[in-house]
């Protein structure tokens, strides 16, 4: 018997699952609040038939009838009665007037907690978007179309919104609807059930279009992903399109994007609008043929006929609304689409996070028997090499041999096909890798500057106590920056602008050199670091990171050798391979490759 029931409720909740998608989604993110908000409907509908239940003695007793007849619902008199109410035409007018301004106070209090329940919802989904993308795997992160992500946190989750407002609305009005036809098919069943044969022959004109409108809703979700990703480097490559002239072939590639957009819009609006304006004509015609067949072949009360027309007329514009609420559901369902298949595919490559704090090394960092591949391509291939704690390590190579896919697998960024990454002995992954990562230091080619202050951006939005701007001035005076802060009118207060555009090439490193100078880090990574710069900012910025060498731990990438020859050791890769080791002057010795690459630079 147990195994039944459980087998019930599995198959039930499949069930609902398969064909109520929309409300599990929604029921997950705001529990118990959609279900008061449906339980708020069902009283609203409740109350409504209840005051339109008062026209039916009214039209009674207007036509001098002394006694109330309200058919099957002579329960709603004898309740009445009960507490020696005996129904008249004011008392009837009273009743209807306090049911309806009981029913106005109900439905405001729904709005106000539907849209309180609306902003839990969207407030939730951001989050548990947020919360999640700081373990959203980095291999898949740079393979994913970074339009479609923006356009998830921005325009998504807004038509998100939009969809649990309608769905909703949808089914409330469905609730209402059903009270409605319950009390109708009470009062005049044979009238109640002519209208819902020709609304039912009515609503199969319209599955074409709901269809369609299904259909229509993923393509907008698809061309506002596209135009996302075309209006993101519209924008971060501007500088260079600009200086080159390219940026009016582009212009005209945005243009097309916003074209398809526009189009996708004026179609889902198309058949939108056919919906608005054809469904209560359509709804009005079947109610006047039932009228009249009732009147002429069952000679039907009219007062019943006309109660009943009430509940029908209501049901009728709650039909309305659910088909208008519906279609604008499914025009938006796309975005529930789009949502639920990145947040699963970040679930799907989530990062496990080690459960040990990093509380940093001792000795080394020592990585043996390391292989990775991208796809079929290896990129490392049994690397072994060790990392002295407080020593300056180098990594040299030419372009594709694994330097920089080395890093990010010390820096947990990547996380190797085979062997393993050892501090003080033990494994990496064991590790939480944000405690880990605090501690890390990394400055790239392409210096990260974020559109802020310059205070904000080095201490990374630190509180500016007394003991933070004194380590935020030692930092810029280490990165050899400082000077250039004292001469701006708002000093470290000055905002950078996007992507620090009112910056120098040199400047932005330094920037971002203070920003790991300011955060005491463990480790230093300088992939790069310094190859875009002149000679003189490179020599500066080298003295920097030199004045660090013997209380940091310094990992550098690079292809100019000028900045790697005080390295305490520097390992040659080739192909994915360590092919030499040794400081500078013992690799000149050691490696043929090595030392042509010194004479080339003219070192």
């Amino acid at each position: 018997m147990e195994g039944y029931k459980n087998g019930s409720m599995k198959f039930i909740k499949k069930y609902i699952a398969q064909n109520f998608s929309n409300f599990t989604f929604f029921y997950t993110i705001v529990r118990s609040r959609l279900l008061v908000v449906l339980s708020l409907a069902i009283l609203t509908g409740l109350l409504d038939s209840l005051g339109l239940t008062m026209f039916l003695p009214l039209l009674q007793m207007s036509d001098g009838s002394s006694k109330v007849d309200l058919g099957n619902l002579n329960f709603i008199n004898d309740f009445l009665q009960f507490f020696n109410i005996q129904l008249t035409v004011i008392k009837s007018l009273i009743i209807l007037v306090l049911v309806f301004a009981l029913k106005g106070i109900i439905i405001y209090k729904t709005g106000i907690y539907r849209v309180l329940t609306q902003q839990i919802l969207t407030k939730k989904i951001r989050l548990n978007i947020i919360n999640e993308f700081p373990t959203y795997s980095y291999q898949k992160f740079v393979s994913t179309d970074q339009g479609k992500i923006q356009n998830i946190f921005l325009g998504e989750i807004n038509r998100l919104s939009s969809t649990y407002t309608n769905y909703v609305s949808m089914i409330q009005g469905a609730i209402l609807i059903f009270i409605y036809m319950l009390f109708s098919f009470v009062v005049d069943w044979k009238f109640a059930l002519l209208v819902c044969v020709g609304g039912f022959l009515s609503n199969l004109i319209f599955d074409r279009i709901n269809k369609l409108t299904k259909e229509k809703s993923r393509n907008i979700s698809q061309v506002n992903n596209a135009f996302a990703n075309i209006l993101i480097q519209y924008v971060s490559n501007f500088k260079y399109m600009k200086a080159t002239g390219e940026i009016l072939r582009y212009r005209k590639k945005v243009e097309e994007a916003i074209d398809k957009v526009q189009y996708e819009n004026l179609q889902i609006s198309i058949l939108n609008n056919k919906v608005s304006a054809f469904r209560e004509p359509m709804l009005i015609f079947i109610i006047a043929a039932v009228i009249g067949i009732q009147v002429y072949f069952f000679d039907a009360r009219i007062s019943l006929i006309m109660v009943s027309l009430l509940f029908f007329y209501r049901a009728l514009i709650g039909i309305v609304n659910i088909q208008s609420s519906y279609n604008n559901t499914i025009s938006n369902q796309g975005a529930i689409d789009n949502i639920m298949d990145f947040y699963k595919d970040m679930i799907k490559n989530r990062e496990k996070v080690g459960k040990r704090e990093y509380k940093g090394f001792k000795y080394d960092i020592k990585i043996r028997n390391l292989n990775f591949s991208y796809g079929n391509i290896p990129v490392l291939k049994n690397i072994n090499l060790d990392i002295c704690k407080n020593r300056t390590t180098a990594l040299v190579g030419e372009s594709g041999s694994g330097k920089t896919t080395l890093v990010n697998i010390i820096i947990k960024l990547l996380n190797p096909d085979s062997g393993e990454v050892l501090i003080d002995g033990v494994n990496l992954n064991e590790y939480n890798q944000f405690t880990y990562q605090q501690r890390i230091g990394y400055i790239s080619q392409e210096p990260t500057v974020f559109n802020d202050t310059i205070y904000n951006n080095v201490t990374f939005w630190a509180t500016p106590t007394e003991e933070n701007l004194q380590k935020f001035q030692e930092a810029v005076k280490r990165a050899s920056i400082a000077e250039f802060i004292e001469s701006l009118p708002l000093k470290e207060n000055s905002l950078l602008g996007n992507n620090g555009i009112n910056l120098s090439g040199g400047q932005r490193q330094r920037i971002s050199i203070a920003r790991e100078l300011f955060k005491d880090v463990e480790i230093l990574i300088l992939d790069e670091a310094t190859s875009a710069l002149d000679s003189e900012t490179e020599k500066q910025i080298q003295q920097s990171i030199e004045s660090l060498h013997g209380d940091t731990t310094i990992i550098i990438i690079a292809h100019r050798l000028s900045t790697i020859r005080n390295a305490d050791e520097i390992f040659q890769l080739h192909k994915g391979e360590v092919i030499a080791k040794g400081n500078f002057n013992e690799l000149i010795e050691r490696s043929e490759v090595f030392r042509r690459m010194v004479l080339l630079q003219e070192l």
